[in-house]
């Protein structure tokens, strides 16, 4: 326990640390009354920063069938360049990953399964030999995985994949499920990280115990996967009398440290203020511990939704959601100090009138925060995708 505390202490980043925020910039060049954008992913991967560029890729139906784009802004452009469109026919819930030197990795669902594309340049290649979906990418200690939810009989189970990246194009070397046998319910939304030592832990919804829990595995080399151990220190049983358990879901994982792996989750144990964002660390014992709520006390008695975890290379680790507290949805931050979450702090560009939601995050290698969400002004017909990148005082 001393270790582990200990560990914790030293990865923390400094208490309440202030951000600095850039002006925002709108990301989709496309806009209207009846566009839609949506940001939804497995493991909320919705941007990423490779080299000085940021990458974004989202959904949305100008087309009048969903497609799914990626802008980039390179680090000295004041804005981001005309969207490049994936997809093809009907795409849903993009993930975006960063190569280094101003390269992505990106991946999504369409035509019944999953495909993923290294640009700029490279082409399509499909990853999942069956019907899948909701796919989400990771890379640590030189290697690639993927992972996604497959169809398996009448249920969908979690099949992670080791990739091998050559050129500019994306193949499947091994893709195994995290369980061999067939699911008895269904299984969803993966999240992936790989820890510093190559270690690969994989974190999913699960509905076998009637319902939704956070499911977590590990792996030493991405093929063989520990049995799934909940994510949630919660037993299942009703709740005031109602249901077969307390519902957490949209569980996201970053690698963290040395050998950690951090998770942020929505969880409805409180079941009358609808779902918190909740919180558990791995410290390298391939196990997690005390689950430590996110927002504070403001955030109380209100929903929190589209929670993330995102921690750069130094250990700093910082949590982002969206909530009402304030009347409108807003996108709130909150720092890890060490021993808890700090006090929430709303997102400058991202709260005030209108609706501001849907985040999701990065942290980059010279520990800057790129936050992306979506933006409804009040009388507003159309919905923006806006960025802003803020640094620490």
């Amino acid at each position: 326990m001393r270790a582990a505390a200990l560990l914790l202490a030293m990865l923390a980043a400094p208490a309440q640390a202030a951000w600095e925020w850039s002006e925002a910039v709108t990301v989709n060049s496309v806009q209207g009354a009846a566009i839609f954008p949506h940001l939804e992913s497995a493991n909320r991967q919705g941007v990423a920063v490779s080299g000085d560029s940021v990458g974004v890729v989202w959904e949305d139906n100008r087309d009048g069938t969903p497609q799914c784009y990626l802008a980039i802004k390179p680090g000295a452009a004041a804005e981001f360049q005309p969207e490049i469109r994936l997809s093809q026919s009907a795409c849903y819930e993009p993930v975006v990953l960063a190569l280094g030197a101003g390269r992505f990795a990106a991946a999504w669902e369409e035509a019944g399964s999953v495909h993923a594309r290294v640009l700029p340049g490279g082409s399509a290649s499909r990853l999942a030999a069956g019907e899948a979906a909701q796919v989400t990418l990771a890379a640590g200690a030189g290697r690639f995985y993927a992972a996604w939810a497959e169809q398996a009989g009448r249920f969908r189970r979690i099949v992670v994949a080791r990739l091998a990246l050559a050129a500019d194009t994306l193949g499947v070397e091994t893709a195994r499920p995290v369980e061999a046998k067939v699911p008895t319910d269904e299984q969803g939304w993966p999240a992936l990280a790989v820890a510093g030592d190559g270690s690969v832990t994989v974190a999913w919804e699960d509905r076998r115990d009637r319902h939704t829990v956070p499911l977590v595995s590990h792996s030493r080399d991405g093929r063989r996967f520990s049995p799934p151990a909940r994510l949630t220190d919660q037993k299942s049983g009703s709740v005031g009398g109602l249901g077969a358990g307390s519902g957490a879901m949209r569980p996201t994982l970053a690698a963290w440290g040395p050998r950690g792996v951090a998770a942020v989750w929505l969880d409805k144990r409180d079941f009358l203020s609808g779902y918190d964002v909740y919180a558990a660390f791995d410290t390298g014992k391939r196990r997690f511990g005390e689950n430590l709520r996110v927002q504070d006390s403001f955030g109380d008695n209100m929903a929190q939704w589209h929670a993330q975890v995102v921690v750069d290379a130094s250990g700093r680790l910082v949590a982002v959601w969206d909530d009402e507290r304030d009347g409108t949805p807003d996108v709130w931050l909150a720092d890890w100090n060490g021993k808890a979450f700090g006090d929430n702090v709303a997102v400058p560009a991202a709260a005030g009138p209108g609706a501001q939601s849907d985040p999701v995050a990065a942290l980059d290698a010279a520990g800057r925060l790129h936050v992306v969400w979506l933006d409804r002004d009040d009388g507003q017909a159309a919905t923006r995708i806006r960025y802003a990148r803020a640094e620490r005082r």
